[in-house]
């Protein structure tokens, strides 16, 4: 099959699933409207340094903003962080459509019979399936890329003018190459996120190709599973395996605030070093894990493509 072909596969897939496309723009418009409304309603900020009232730990961030005026290393990281930190709510909210996409991609196309006219066409399973993996884990995740940098620059333009002449003020300041390479980590994350997870969006493919109804029973069956046992033989293997599938990745770019040190500008910075060290998701690529888990994938995806040749109602 030729490359423009598949791309007209893919665009197939974003036609029929719309919401591949929506739920991503509007999470970062509301995202974007509670930053707005929320500085709204907080009017100007304004810090007090001067009562008696103020903690040891109020005092320390006090320098710790004074100093970080003149500190550029530690400022554009700092906005490194919340760049990075902006766009959550929408791969989260997308992560859940995408869910539901894989779930119902191949079962919809049986229940609903559409899977006749579209075998009427010189369109190979495997071409058809592998349109569904890449839509999900290569062209949605490139979309709220490109959402997230629009967002994440907009956010950054509402602090601002609300920090500016403020404490705060060198949260403001932007760092274009700070934020080209935050840019560059995120579609890489993205990326490796696509690897990691490979193996769940086969599973669910698989189940979407063979359940005949109910698939997200189906779907969710090895917790069951991993219920009988627990239950049964008194061990946790399974549900070991999926909660290091399922958790590993975002124990590995998860930025950990840790001020433990004390109050004071070293441990504030260290603590802004700390939490930047861990903005990329690069170190999985030295996992086996990862590489298994293809392995894994690539079963799957067979599979389901196996699958779909004979399995054409419910």
């Amino acid at each position: 099959m030729s490359t423009r072909s598949f791309l007209i596969l893919i665009r197939r897939e974003i036609w029929e699933h719309r919401s591949l496309v929506w739920v991503p723009y509007v999470s970062a418009t509301l995202t974007m409207v509670a930053a707005l409304v929320g500085s709204s309603i907080l009017g100007s900020i304004q810090t007090n340094i001067d009562g008696d009232w103020r903690s040891a730990e109020q005092i320390g961030e006090s320098f710790f903003f004074k100093a970080l005026a003149t500190d550029v290393a530690t400022q554009s990281k700092l906005m490194s962080i919340w760049i990075s930190a902006i766009g959550l709510p929408v791969i989260f909210v997308t992560s859940i459509v995408l869910y539901f996409y894989l779930i119902d991609s191949l079962y919809v196309e049986r229940k609903e019979r559409s899977i006749l006219f579209w075998k009427s066409l010189p369109v190979s399973d495997a071409a058809t399936v592998m349109s569904k993996v890449v839509t999900a884990l290569v062209a949605i995740p490139i979309w709220v890329w490109l959402v997230s940098l629009v967002m994440g620059l907009l956010t950054f333009a509402i602090v601002a003018l609300k920090v500016s002449g403020t404490l705060l003020a060198p949260l403001a300041n932007f760092h274009l190459g700070a934020w080209l390479v935050t840019q560059l980590t995120l579609l890489q994350n993205l990326f490796i996120a696509g690897l990691w997870y490979a193996p769940l969006a086969g599973w669910l493919l698989l189940i979407s190709v063979w359940a005949k109804r109910a698939p997200f029973l189906w779907a969710i069956s090895p917790g069951f599973v991993a219920l009988f046992e627990e239950i049964v033989f008194d061990t946790n293997y399974v549900i070991r395996l999926i909660s290091f599938r399922l958790t590993h990745y975002l124990e590995e770019v998860s930025v950990v605030w840790d001020n433990k040190g004390g109050t004071s500008i070293e441990a504030s910075i260290n603590a802004v070093q700390n939490a930047y060290s861990r903005l990329s998701a690069a170190p999985l690529l030295g996992e086996l894990h990862l590489y298994t888990g293809l392995l894994a994938a690539a079963a799957l995806i067979l599979a389901a493509i196996r699958l779909r040749r004979w399995r054409d109602d419910t």
